[in-house]
């Protein structure tokens, strides 16, 4: 248990406060929809299991209950759940169940009908592709991302999602699984795809977990599989797929030097769908590492694979003045991850308007 000693921050949904409590970490964060609001002078009772083990979200606790409440008010829209059976749970509207009676929605195949589908295997490429989509295609596209539930399960949590909203350089935000916080609430893939096409009409939907992926440096044990999958899917509907790469000359883990060992794996075990990969032109060491990896994995007989000049990443993120890191590194110090973001982003427009109609 600790004490609120102060506000350190509010942005939608979420509440960052100082604690006076004897741990190592004194902030915490408040779900005000979950836990309701939070004041100076509020006992909570917190989930410090994190902080304890020094995990990647170590630098907080989570709030599980406040002691000024006996009991909160429930929503009064829709009885789906999220989180379920869990102590946790999370009342929410489907909007599977708002559109019940639109039978074009959700009782027909999906179709895509060429809409660009970009898959992130992490959350901090998120960012970058909305910025680049915004700054370098000149007509009016609305974008949204679906967050899937392989990491972070509130939207609330990423300060990324936050700004890019608050920027309009995202126009919806679609939670699926026990994913929950966005502006329309899914059961699955299936069906949030459907939602960012039908109901939100997105030209440009992004797929990717929230923050905090989990790997357990195996082949398979990371959350960022799915999206192999997903992306089969969404190709099978009628989607122009892209995949982004994750590549870095700057992480010291062999695993993830050049071609992450989950991107190898995703391309060469769980993608059937015969799309493109693009790769980010880097110096001719660095080409031949990305190509030889592949080449390894036996992915140049599947994919049509392109070196591209991936740079300009750089001007459409100074642009909107986003800054984000992964692993803790921004594009000064590990541009190959940035630039393969540019260079996927670069290649899926080429071909979204082949005729240069940018």
């Amino acid at each position: 248990m600790g004490r609120v000693k102060g506000i350190l921050s509010q942005r939608d949904g979420i509440t960052e406060v100082l604690l006076d409590i004897d741990h190592p970490v004194k902030k915490a964060l408040n779900y005000n929809e979950v836990t309701g609001g939070v004041s100076v002078g509020d006992l909570l009772y917190l989930n410090t299991t994190a902080g304890s083990l020094a995990l990647g979200t170590g630098g907080y606790h989570f709030v599980m209950a406040n002691r000024a409440y006996e009991k909160l008010p429930v929503s009064p829209d829709g009885h789906g759940m999220k989180m379920r059976y869990t102590p946790f749970q999370v009342k929410v509207s489907f909007i599977e169940e708002e559109f019940s009676e639109r039978s074009d929605v959700f009782d027909s195949p999906l179709d895509l009908r060429g809409r660009l589908v970009c898959f992130g295997e992490l959350h901090s490429m998120i960012p970058p592709l909305c910025a680049y989509f915004r700054y370098y295609c000149k007509r009016k596209l609305r974008i949204g991302y679906i967050m899937t539930d392989h990491a972070a399960l509130p939207v609330p949590f990423s300060k990324n999602i936050a700004f890019l909203k608050n920027s309009r350089l995202l126009d919806a935000v679609i939670t699926i699984g026990n994913a929950f916080g966005g502006d329309r609430e899914c059961v699955n893939i299936y069906t949030g795809l459907q939602t960012a096409s039908e109901v939100e009409n997105c030209d440009i939907i992004l797929v990717s977990m929230g923050p905090g992926i989990t790997g357990t440096g195996t082949s398979y044990g990371f959350s960022g599989l799915e999206l192999g999958l997903y992306l089969d899917l969404a190709f099978r509907q009628g989607g122009q797929c892209c995949f982004v790469p994750r590549i870095s000359f700057a992480d010291k883990r062999i695993r993830h030097y050049g071609l992450s060992h989950h991107t190898l794996t995703i391309l060469r075990d769980i993608i059937k769908a015969p799309i493109s990969i693009a790769l980010p032109g880097l110096d001719k060491r660095k080409m031949s590492y990305l190509y030889q990896q592949l080449r390894k994995n036996k992915a140049i007989l599947q994919y049509r694979i392109a070196f591209i000049d991936g740079s300009a990443i750089r001007e459409a993120m100074e642009h909107y003045g986003i800054s984000v890191t992964s692993m803790g590194r921004g594009i000064d110090d590990d541009p190959a991850f940035f630039y393969a973001i540019g260079a996927a982003a670069k290649s899926a427009l080429s071909v979204f308007y082949p005729k240069g109609g940018l």
